[in-house]
């Protein structure tokens, strides 16, 4: 077995490709999502993206903010959010030179599940003093946006998109385009760890990570997959990602 940090290496890999860090160059399906908020976000609009964990909504921020032009665009995590962030201080750094706002700012603002009232709060007030011209938020789960202060639910609207699992070509590209052309999976192999993933970016790239840790083969067939899914526990925990 090769359980270290050189497991890649003899599959022919420079890195672990299976990395869930965020990587929006080898960014696979959600065409039509894509297209719908990168036109709310050149409305000038507030909108959310709902989704399981995993499924892509931090990818498809980070998307947004390198491919849409003519916006200036801050991310801002919840997880960096404590009692003592100072937003307004945040985006004040944003200012030029001369002591101006960037044209058309817009907060990207991940996990907004986990913000506290006083935050929203703030935002909603950057919005209302038009400093922000658009806001996207991203949200786990359907719990949606029962929290924010009415004027940005009514904003919102029906300005919602909803990212479901991967259509089974998408999952396929993923691990190829993450594989290059050194796959070692058959197409039996990724069937069966997309059905176990249930269509799961995130859990795909876990699963297909697990599989060649724990293997001794050079190419690795359906049954091969299942044996390991079934047998060898998650080694998330375990194993230091590259």
């Amino acid at each position: 077995m090769f359980r270290n940090n050189v497991w890649y290496k003899r599959f022919g890999w420079k890195r672990n490709p299976f990395s869930i860090k965020i990587n929006d160059s080898v960014f696979v399906g959600l065409t039509e999502e894509r297209r719908i908020l990168a036109n709310l976000v050149e409305g000038g609009n507030i909108c959310m993206i709902i989704g399981d964990n995993g499924v892509g909504k931090s990818s498809l921020l980070k998307w947004l903010e390198k491919r849409v032009r003519k916006h200036y665009f801050v991310y801002l995590s919840a997880e960096w959010v404590k009692n003592n962030f100072d937003l307004n201080g945040f985006i004040d750094k944003q200012k030029s030179f001369f002591g101006n706002y960037p044209k058309n700012i817009v907060l990207l603002v991940d996990e907004s599940q986990k913000l506290e009232n006083w935050f929203r709060i703030e935002i909603q007030a950057l919005w209302e003093k038009n400093i922000v011209k658009g806001i996207v938020f991203s949200h786990d789960g359907e719990g949606q946006y029962e929290n924010l202060p009415n004027q940005l639910k009514s904003r919102i609207s029906n300005r919602i998109i909803r990212i479901n699992r991967l259509k089974k070509e998408d999952a396929y590209e993923l691990i190829r385009l993450r594989c290059g052309g050194k796959n070692p999976f058959d197409e039996y192999a990724m069937d069966e760890v997309i059905k176990r993933s249930n269509g799961n970016p995130r859990k795909i790239l876990e699963n297909c990570e697990r599989v060649c840790i724990s293997t001794d083969k050079d190419k690795i067939s359906k049954y091969e997959a299942a044996r390991i899914l079934d047998n060898v526990p998650d080694l998330s925990l375990k194993i230091k990602k590259s």
